[in-house]
Formats: structure tokens, C-alpha cells, sequence
């Protein structure tokens, strides 16, 4: 009996041993594993790795965070100095503004000085007569010879603004003391012996003339003054003694006058 009990207890002692054994293998079989799956595992699971293994992981993902936000600021000093670059354009912008209201207010004053000089010119304007004609000689043909100072009387009103020259005498008379324009042309058919001229006269006085001498062929002449007239002063055109003067429908001798403005 002694024996057998014995011998049982072996047993059981033997059988508990291989048990332990096995538990023991088993865990370090897992333990082999799971150091495998670290190795392969994703980057935060690395940290854990070499955390078994006395690491500091931590220490270096704070100084890859820590430069990445370096990288992304801004140096302060860069900011100033974009600030400064923009209040030097601001200020650059404000001068331009301010040279531009310049010249508008110096426009401004220029443009308010015309305008009153127009108003002045306006408000004269108002009292000045309307005064100007132009008349040609009705013929178709010739005037002359003559053994006298003839008066040229232009017969064809071209226009007559005021009704100061005369058709039936040929005479303008002026209607307000000013300064007058006149003008007058002159046509002759031409022929050997002959000759054209005549005169403009201010209250039978001669100022300006024009003249052709003997020509085969036809001739024109014309001119022009700018006279002071008095109330009632005339003016009118007169051909020469034994001068001649020629015409048609083409109107090549005229006569005109008008007021440039009163004095």
C-alpha cells in the first residue's frame, strides 16, 4: 500500500510538472508574438515598442511637431517689415491724392473765371446790334467806261441783318459807334485798250483800292479794312474814271460788312 501511494504521488508530481511546462512554453510563444506584431505595427504603435525596450519615442515626435509649427509661422520681423511696405504705398497713394484735388481745385478756378468771363461777355452781348450783309452787282455784262468817280450800287442782297445797307444807293450807313469789317471783289472780262480799279470810301474819303491794267484776258481783283465808324458814317464802293468792272450769274463782284463790336 505504502508503495502504491507512493507511486501515485510521482505521478501527480510528474503530471502538475508538465503542465507547468507547458503554461511556460505557451507564454513565452505569446511573448514572441506580440513582439512580431510590434515590429510590424503602424508608427504609434512603435512607441510602445521601444517603450518596452527603455526608449524615449515621446521625446521625438514632440521635436517633429515642434519644428513642423516653426516652419509654418512667420517670422514676426517678416510681418513688420510688410507692414511697413504697406504704409510707405498708403502714404505714397495719399500724396497722389492729394497733388490730384490740387490740380482739380486749380481747374476749378480756371473753369469758374471762364465762366464768368462768358456771363460778362453774355450780359455785354445783350446790347450789341445784329449788323452784317453781303450784296453782289445785278448785271450780266459790263459797267464802264466812265468819265466820272462812279458809285458801285450791288443790287443782289445776298444778305442784309439789320437793314443797314442800302440796294437802291449802294451805301452802308453804321448804325452804332464800333469797329466794322468790310470787304469787296472785282471782275472785268479783259480787253486791249482797258483797265479796272476802283476804291472803298468812308464818307467820301478813298482807304484801300485795287486796280488791273490792260489784259487780253480776264482779270479779278479784291481787299479788305477794318474801319472805326461814328453813328451814321457810310461806307461804299465807287469805280474809277474810265475804268470798267464786269459780272454774270457766277456774282464775282461782291460787296460785305459787318460789325465786329461796338465801342
Amino acid at each position: 500500500m505504502e508503495n502504491i501511494s507512493a507511486l501515485m504521488v510521482v505521478c501527480l508530481l510528474a503530471g502538475l510538472s508538465e503542465r507547468l511546462a507547458g503554461e511556460n512554453g505557451n507564454q513565452t510563444q505569446v511573448t514572441e508574438l506580440t513582439d512580431e506584431d510590434v515590429a510590424d505595427a503602424p508608427v504609434e504603435n512603435d512607441a510602445l515598442y521601444h517603450l518596452n525596450r527603455g526608449l524615449d519615442a515621446p521625446a521625438i515626435l514632440t521635436s517633429n511637431s515642434t519644428g513642423t509649427q516653426s516652419r509654418c509661422e512667420p517670422p514676426i520681423y517678416t510681418v513688420l517689415k510688410q507692414l511697413g511696405a504697406l504704409e510707405e504705398r498708403l502714404a505714397a497713394t495719399v500724396r497722389a491724392l492729394e497733388e490730384t484735388n490740387k490740380k482739380l481745385e486749380a481747374s476749378e478756378k480756371k473753369l469758374s473765371a471762364l465762366n464768368s468771363t462768358v456771363t460778362e461777355l453774355s450780359a455785354e452781348d445783350k446790347g450789341w446790334p445784329r449788323v452784317a450783309f453781303s450784296a453782289a452787282l445785278p448785271l450780266d455784262g459790263t459797267i464802264g467806261p466812265a468819265d466820272v468817280l462812279y458809285p458801285l450800287v450791288y443790287r443782289h442782297v445776298l444778305s442784309n441783318i439789320g437793314g443797314h445797307y442800302n440796294s437802291d444807293t449802294g451805301y452802308f450807313t453804321a448804325p452804332v459807334r464800333g469797329v466794322y469789317y468790310f470787304s469787296f471783289t472785282s471782275f472785268w472780262w479783259g480787253a486791249n485798250p482797258g483797265s479796272c480799279g476802283g476804291s472803298l470810301y468812308q464818307n467820301g474819303n478813298k482807304v484801300v483800292s485795287w486796280y488791273v491794267t490792260n489784259s487780253n484776258h480776264a482779270s479779278s481783283g479784291s481787299n479788305s479794312a477794318v474801319l472805326q465808324l461814328q453813328v451814321g458814317d457810310n461806307v461804299n464802293v465807287r469805280l474809277w474814271n474810265n475804268r470798267r468792272i464786269s459780272d454774270n450769274g457766277n456774282k464775282y463782284s461782291s460787296f460785305s460788312g459787318f460789325l465786329l463790336f461796338p465801342v
